[in-house]
C-alpha cells in the first residue's frame, strides 16, 4: 500500500506539473500572438513611412522642405525613440510674419537657409503651416540648440528683409510633453 500511496502522490504532482505546464504554453502562444500583432503593425507604419518618400505628401512644392504630415510623424517618432533612450532634442519654430508681395520668395529663401543651417540628414526641416517651419534637431542639448537658434536668427537677419519671430524648446529640459511643447512654441512665434 505504502507504494501504491507513493506512486499516486507522484502521480499528481506529475499532474500539477503538466497543468503548469499547460497554462505556461497558453500565456506563451498568447504573447507570441501579441508581440505579432506589434510587429506587424511597426512594420506597417514603416511601410507608411516609407511608402511617400519622393511624393509631394513629404516635400512641400514650394520651400522644398518636408511637408507638415511628414515632419509630424518624424517628430512624434523621434519623441517616442528619445524617450526610450534617453536622449535630448530641441524642436525649433520659424515664423515669416509678414505677408506682403514678396512673400513666397521669403519662403522659398526661409527653406533653402534653414536647410544650410542644419546638420542635415540628422536634422529636419519642415513647413508646418502656411507661413511656418518647424526644425527638428536631434542629439542637441540646450546649450548646442541655443547656438543653432543664433545661428538661424543670424543668418535671417542677414538674409531675409522681412520680420520673423524663432522660438525653441528642448526635450527633457522644456518639457516631457510633446503636445504641450508645441503648443507653446506656436504661442510664441504668433
Amino acid at each position: 500500500m505504502d507504494e501504491r500511496e507513493e506512486l499516486l502522490k507522484k502521480i499528481k504532482i506529475l499532474e500539477d506539473q503538466l497543468e503548469y505546464y499547460r497554462m505556461r504554453d497558453a500565456q506563451m502562444e498568447q504573447m507570441l500572438q501579441e508581440y505579432n500583432q506589434f510587429i506587424k503593425r511597426q512594420f506597417e507604419l514603416y511601410d507608411d513611412f516609407v511608402k511617400d518618400i519622393g511624393t509631394s505628401r513629404i516635400v512641400d512644392p514650394m520651400t522644398r522642405v518636408y511637408s507638415q504630415e511628414h515632419m509630424s510623424r518624424l517628430i512624434t517618432y523621434y519623441h517616442q525613440k528619445a524617450f526610450e533612450e534617453n536622449r535630448s532634442y530641441a524642436i525649433v519654430m520659424v515664423r515669416l510674419c509678414e505677408k506682403d508681395e514678396h512673400f513666397e520668395k521669403h519662403l522659398a529663401f526661409i527653406g533653402k537657409l534653414l536647410k544650410n543651417v542644419v546638420r542635415v540628414p540628422m536634422d529636419s526641416v519642415g513647413k508646418v503651416s502656411e507661413d511656418t517651419f518647424v526644425i527638428l534637431l536631434t542629439d542637441v542639448n540646450k546649450e548646442n540648440a541655443q547656438k543653432v537658434v543664433e545661428r538661424i536668427k543670424d543668418s535671417l537677419k542677414r538674409g531675409v528683409d522681412a520680420n520673423t519671430k524663432v522660438s525653441f524648446k528642448v526635450y527633457p529640459n522644456d518639457g516631457e510633453d510633446l503636445q504641450k511643447m508645441i503648443q507653446q512654441l506656436q504661442s510664441e512665434v504668433v
